[in-house]
């Protein structure tokens, strides 16, 4: 009963069409989860090909890195187009170097093309942005976890296909399936509405509107948000910011720096250099199992705990899944790094518990998927004010993909100068740093509208890690149930409340602290 109710009450809020909508928008993340995960793949394959056997160890961690060097470009191109054509429009031309890209390496003749087919697919992979700023404007601030985790999800998944795909097939003919999942996303991304935000901030009012209620499904609640939408525009004009104020403002230059220092820990932590040398990290590794079943095993693991923090983060706040998340990978990294600094001091002794460091970075991926690899994304679609958002979070996801690219293209070297025990310290320091970060610096967005987010950046309130909701079941001046909360100050006026008297529904609240 209860769950027909809760379905009962999405669809009459229009959660379903939302859910819908972040569905379609991040069905693109499985073509970058493919991009992502296709070096480790193809890099042991092309070591048994005969035309590809004398690759040299730079050439490879060219093949490698040059999958990241090019996100950049794509993530301000992201940005650019979601701010100036629309966020959905912006979607969908991330098909066009996908196809390419996956062209390139189909036909490849020699490595020049598959370095070709790494910078055009490198260019798709960093057009994350529009995706995520698409999902975070359509989304109520009760939702929109939810809905930006699908974003992880679905690139796990490509992640996981890619892995199972380059086991059972040539790297060329993954491409070509790969050219697939492009059109898909391109074709889905037709049949649902443009975000409603950027129409309004367009002046596109009435399309705005009409939109605003296909995702909210309910007259009310949409306008509601086209109200609150309209004050928010209207005090910014009366604070009369010009571009300059609005772009080294507080509102910006906070969470700028915020989400690079997350990001900069995430990179460092191992996250993204596992992903990208899965089948050579685990023969790095020595383990006593096949390489290829191994990083198969690796990505079901990062794609089962993708849709467990879909469930996690309504629950808890970011802060708390990104600390617990930063001392889980420490904790496991750190079993792993010690297991390979004493057979590297001690050679000469026959191995035991050889099954230890495939475990360690099983759990170790688990960790990093409760927190510290899906939630900076998540964050990069809701920290920016809407008038510099698009932009922005082209800019800080370029800058999180330089540094992806930094890191896979200095991991065999620094193999090579700290032997891979030291790379592996590495990791744990990076991961201590991070939690003790997330603890004290990383600023909590659960529950917060994007209004909310934007004027506590600047200074106007100040936001909790508390919040709460009010269920009324029947609104009179008598009969509220408050749930125990002290201190509540409504975000509704009396009038809000005649108008839904004697209907269940429900009210949002701010507690103070």
């Amino acid at each position: 009963m209860k769950l027909l109710m809760k379905l009962k009450k999405s669809i009459e809020e229009g959660s379903c069409n939302s859910a819908l909508a972040a569905i379609c928008a991040h069905s693109v993340s499985i073509s970058i989860g493919i991009c992502q995960g296709y070096s480790a793949i193809l890099l042991p394959q092309l070591k048994e090909s005969e035309n590809y056997k004398d690759l040299t160890q730079d050439e490879t961690s060219w093949i490698a890195s040059l999958g990241t060097i090019t996100n950049p470009i794509g993530s301000i191109l992201s940005g650019l187009m979601a701010e100036y054509i629309g966020r959905k429009r912006a979607i969908q031309i991330t098909a066009l170097p996908l196809i390419l890209g996956w062209m390139c390496f189909g036909l490849a003749q020699n490595v020049n093309w598959l370095y070709a087919g790494r910078l055009v697919t490198g260019i798709a992979a960093g057009m994350s942005p529009a995706c995520y700023t698409y999902v975070g404007e359509i989304s109520s601030s009760q939702n929109r976890g939810f809905m930006q985790t699908l974003g992880p999800i679905c690139a796990s998944l490509g992640i996981l296909l890619t892995y199972t795909l380059g086991y059972l097939l040539h790297w060329a003919t993954v491409a070509y399936i790969s050219i697939g999942f492009a059109i898909f996303s391109t074709v889905v991304m037709q049949l649902v509405p443009e975000s409603p935000s950027y129409l309004l901030k367009n002046d596109r009012q009435a399309e705005g509107f009409t939109n605003l209620l296909w995702f909210r499904g309910n007259n009310a609640l949409a306008q509601q948000e086209i109200d609150r939408f309209y004050k928010n525009q209207k005090e910014a004009n009366d604070r009369n910011m010009s571009l300059m104020e609005m772009y080294f403002g507080p509102q910006t230059v906070k969470p700028f720096l915020i989400l690079v220092g997350l990001f900069a820990l995430q990179e460092f932590s191992g996250i993204y250099t596992l992903l990208f040398y899965a089948v050579n990290f685990f023969e790095d590794s020595d383990l006593n199992f096949n390489e290829y079943i191994a990083s198969i095993i690796v990505g079901a693991i990062r794609f089962s705990m993708s849709v467990v923090i879909a469930y996690l983060i309504n629950i808890y706040g970011r802060k708390i899944l990104c600390t617990a998340s930063s001392i889980g990978m420490a904790v496991t990294m750190s079993a792993v790094a010690i297991y390979v600094k004493y057979y590297e001091i001690h050679s000469d002794q026959e191995k035991i518990f050889t099954s230890l460091p495939l475990i360690g970075i099983m759990l170790n991926v688990a960790f990093s998927m409760v927190g510290m690899l899906p939630i900076p994304w998540v964050m990069v679609g809701e920290m920016f004010p809407l008038k510099v958002r698009p932009i922005m979070s082209g800019v800080v996801v370029s800058i999180a993909q330089l540094l992806i690219f930094i890191c896979v293209k200095i991991y065999n070297d620094m193999n090579n100068v700290l032997n891979f025990s030291g790379t592996l310290f590495v990791f744990v320091v990076s991961s201590v740093l991070s939690a003790v970060y997330c603890m004290t610096i990383l600023t909590e967005t659960k529950n917060k509208t994007l209004e909310e987010i934007e004027a506590h950046f600047r200074g106007s309130i100040r936001i909790s890690d508390k919040t709460a909701e009010l269920h009324v079941v029947k609104i009179d001046n008598k009969s509220l149930e408050n749930k125990g909360l002290d201190n509540v100050a409504f975000n509704h006026s009396s009038e809000d409340i005649k108008n839904v008297k004697d209907r269940t529904d429900t009210v949002s609240v701010k507690v103070a602290t």
